[in-house]
């Protein structure tokens, strides 16, 4: 288990899109998302991910208007069970994931507010749940035995660049790692492959969700051990 703070050395970025550590740049110190640091984080994500390909099929010219509430059930929902860290006390970036047999459940996506997007537009709310019906069968297909699920990997517009990403990255890898477990995540941006890729992970399915919206599923494989 993570502390609730911990320090990593500075990680020279491989994904060249991620950009490189600058001499001067600060170690980043995460630090565990605190209940009432829950909105923070959020916004995070709804700054992060306005722009994401998922969010524009979902949502189209109201990308910005509900783009908050989509990450904000999400997050509230997964958060109960997961583990959320910001990159340091600046709160530039975030990352969320969740133990395979820690899975949230009915109540607390309905706690997180999940009943209030059946005030979306009718066709927005059904892409969305074509996205999640989608991803969810293509989950259990790709990883069936215990695993780490990265939900979230979010840096703010403004920080991009810095080796946030790559930092927030090396909490779930070292995490699973040190319980020899498998690593889960899926991707509706194609931009994000590279980056995940240079973690070890790999394209296990790629499914197209609409012709407007493709979704790749990607695997982490447990590191073969030193001898």
């Amino acid at each position: 288990m993570l502390p609730e703070t911990i320090k990593l050395l500075p990680v020279q970025p491989l994904a060249a899109h991620e950009g490189k550590l600058k001499p001067g740049d600060s170690v980043l110190e995460p630090v565990r998302v605190s209940d009432r640091e829950h909105s923070s984080a959020i916004e995070i994500l709804a700054r992060a991910f306005t722009g994401d390909p998922m969010v524009k099929y979902v949502a189209g010219e109201k990308a910005k208007q509900y783009v908050n509430k989509i990450y904000g059930v999400m997050f509230r929902a997964y958060s109960t069970k997961g583990y959320a860290y910001f990159d340091s006390p600046r709160m530039n970036g975030m990352i969320l994931w969740i133990d395979s047999g820690e899975d949230p459940g009915l109540g607390a996506w309905i706690r997180g507010g999940a009943l209030k997007m059946l005030t979306f537009p009718a066709g927005s709310l059904g892409r969305l749940m074509k996205v999640g019906r989608g991803v969810s069968k293509v989950h259990k297909e790709c990883i069936k035995e215990h695993h780490l699920h990265l939900i979230f990997i979010a840096v703010s517009p403004a920080s991009q660049g810095k080796g946030i990403g790559r930092q927030l990255m090396s909490l779930l890898t070292h995490e699973a790692d040190s319980k020899a477990l498998p690593c889960y995540l899926e991707t509706q941006n194609p931009s994000n492959l590279r980056f995940y890729e240079s973690f070890g992970f790999y394209v296990a399915k790629e499914i197209e969700i609409s012709p407007e919206l493709r979704s790749w599923s990607m695997v982490r494989p447990v590191p073969p051990r030193e001898r």
